[in-house]
Order: C-alpha cells, then structure tokens, then sequence
C-alpha cells in the first residue's frame, strides 16, 4: 500500500514498530534502483514481518511510480510518500551523480512523526541482502545513529591515522604507543584509500584525524536524541558555514556534528565499492575479519561512485547480481542502450585510472620514505 501526502506524515500508531522503519530519499534518476532496494530488502525479511518504509520524494514521475507500484504489489510493505520542500536544500552544492535529494535525509527528526525514535535510513541504490530485522533490532544507545565505516574513505585524516598506530607524533618521531595489531585496521591501507582527509578543516573543527569516518547510504537514526538536540538546524549550520570545506555533501555535517558520538555497525551492512580496490584483508583499513566479511558475504551491497551498474559501461563488478534483482522488479529486462563511442566518456574513465595508479605508487613510496614500511 502506497499513500502520498505532501510536506507532513500521518503515519498511524498501529505500525508495529518492532517491524523495521525504513526511511529513504529518492527522485527520478534513482527511481527504478529504489524499487531493486526495497523489493530486495522486503524479500530477504523474517516469515511474518512486515517494512514500514517513509519515502521521500524529491521529483519521482508518475510513470515510475507506476513501476514501483506494481513491483510491491502483494508484498509486505507499506510506502508512506512525503514531498519536502526543496527549497529547503537547494542552496547546496551538488555534483556528480548526487542531487538535492541527498539532503533531505538530515530532515528526518521534522518530517517523521514525533513517536517515531528510531528510523532505519538507506539509499537508494543498494541491494538488501539479509534480514533488515536484525538491523533494527541493533541497540543505537545514546548514539546520533548507527554506520559503518566508509570503505573508500575510512579516516577523518588518514596521516594522522598512520601516525598514530605506528606510535608517532605530529613530527614523526617515536613516541612508545606503536598500535599496530592483526586486529586493528592497517596502516598499509592507506594507499588504496579513496580520500586521505574527507574533512579537510577536521583540526580547526576540534576532531580526532585518527578517527573513522562513515558512510552515510546506511544508518539507523536515533530520533529522539536527533529531536532534543535540534540536530537538523545543526546539520545545515554546519553545511552552510564550512561551505568550501564541504566534500562528499550530506556526509560532511553527518561526520562533523556526530564526530565521537556514533556507533559502528558491523561492516557487512554497507559493503562499499571501493572494498574491490584493496589487494587483501591485511591491507585493509579496518579489522581483517570485518573486512572480510564485508567483501564475501555483504548484508547490504552499496553501488557507491558514479559508476553505477545501471549505466551502460560495466564499471562495476557486481553489476550483474543488480541486474538479476531487477528483473525481479516492474522493471524487468530493462537494460541501458549503448551510447556508443564517446571520447569524452572513454578519456575521462582512462585518465581517473591512470591518476588512481599513480595515486597508490606515490601513496606508497611517501609511506615507505616518512613512516616506514
């Protein structure tokens, strides 16, 4: 059952809300990958379970709506539709494959009724692999939300990470504290990182480099805290005060306002793209059994970057379990047309591979000359 309303929700109390509440933000270019999230994730639920999803709609066509209707037809699933106003966030910087609608997540304590304390967020381009009951059934305590690490782009300051669990100071001098373990992320990660310092001011904002830094496509929010602290005001003050230090949008306030106070999920509940980038789980930049699991038995599979499976380049190595979700969809059988030859396309793609091979070289000759091996 679908039912739209426009700026407001009206969900009812008789939601079980021991059945997960999901929460997603999707428009017209993330139309159809949406309707593959939540037909994989109502699919992989318990016997007897049902998803309450609150979809966020920043410009979904009709004929769209059409085809997710139809795909979770008879299913158990109910889709409560809001319309925020975008002017909310059109103020903010977009670019790449993200549009406005990336924002709307961080008005989550605002547009969610107020007896609603926790909400499950996840994006729109994801498969759900596993049970989504055991994710909401994970205790947020008096965390801002619960997320994984970002694979891609796993400290606030990867040098400073380096430094610290290789027992260094700020000048690279021993100082006694060597961290390094079989259980501890490496620092040999950080040559295939994706971004060394995803918050660029992290030190004039008074956060940790060494820390972690998530990723925002998956999160179990904690609503109440976000309601009590007025964390939506928060959220955009951030955004529009750091405008030249904000990278990777909706993630940068996320990072900064929560910096301390949130909880890691196990890793498999967000396998990012960029897991297929390190050579082993030796050199992975978080614990070698977590990354393990994340890399071979994914609870949620994330299509992150621009290179997303339904686009015609095959970028992606898992683009073909996408494709055998989405025949499962309304969907069915679709496949991109081939553009054909575009030299811009081509030359882009072969330039960010060469400037990623000569990233890692020098990542690994500047750690091997400065930190040691």
């Amino acid at each position: 059952m679908i039912q739209q309303t426009t700026a407001t929700l009206k969900l009812t109390r008789d939601v079980r809300t021991t059945s997960p509440v999901v929460l997603c933000a999707a428009d017209e270019s993330y139309a159809m990958p949406l309707a593959v999230t939540l037909h994989s994730a109502v699919s992989h639920l318990s016997a007897g379970e049902q998803l309450h999803v609150v979809l966020l709609d920043g410009g979904i066509s009709e004929s769209s709506w059409s085809g997710i209707r139809e795909t979770l037809a008879g299913l158990p699933i109910t889709v409560d539709v809001i319309r925020p106003d975008l002017d909310l966030v059109n103020d903010l910087s977009v670019s790449h494959h993200i549009s406005h609608s990336a924002y709307l997540r961080l008005l989550a304590d605002q547009l969610l009724p107020s007896w609603i304390d926790k909400v499950i967020y996840l994006d729109s381009d994801l498969l759900v692999l596993d049970d989504l009951c055991q994710l909401w059934q994970m205790d947020v305590g008096d965390n801002y939300c619960l997320a994984a690490v970002d694979i891609s782009c796993p400290f606030v300051d990867a040098p400073t990470f380096v430094k610290q669990a290789r027992g260094l100071n700020r000048s690279g001098q021993p100082n006694g504290t060597d961290q390094t373990d079989k259980e501890s992320p490496s620092p040999r990660s950080v040559p295939f990182v994706g971004a060394l310092t995803p918050i660029p001011n992290w030190r004039e904002l008074g956060i940790d480099g060494a820390s972690h830094y998530f990723n925002s496509g998956v999160m179990v929010l904690n609503l109440k805290r976000w309601r009590s602290e007025n964390i939506s005001q928060r959220l955009f003050e951030c955004l529009r005060a750091n405008r030249r230090h904000v990278w990777c949008w909706d993630q940068y306030a996320l990072n900064v306002v929560f910096a301390g106070q949130w909880g890691q999920l196990p890793a498999r509940w967000n396998q990012g793209t960029h897991v297929h980038e390190y050579p082993n789980a030796d050199q992975a930049p978080i614990a070698p059994d977590q990354f393990v699991e994340m890399r071979d038995n994914p609870a949620i599979m994330h299509y992150t970057t621009e290179y997303k499976p339904w686009n015609f380049r095959p970028f992606h190595p898992e683009r073909q379990r996408f494709y055998q979700h989405l025949d499962q969809t309304a969907f069915s059988q679709w496949r991109p047309e081939d553009p054909g030859f575009q030299f811009g396309d081509w030359w882009t793609f072969n330039i960010v591979q060469l400037i990623r091979g000569w990233t890692v070289s020098y990542r690994k000759w500047f750690s091997f000359r400065h930190v040691g091996r």
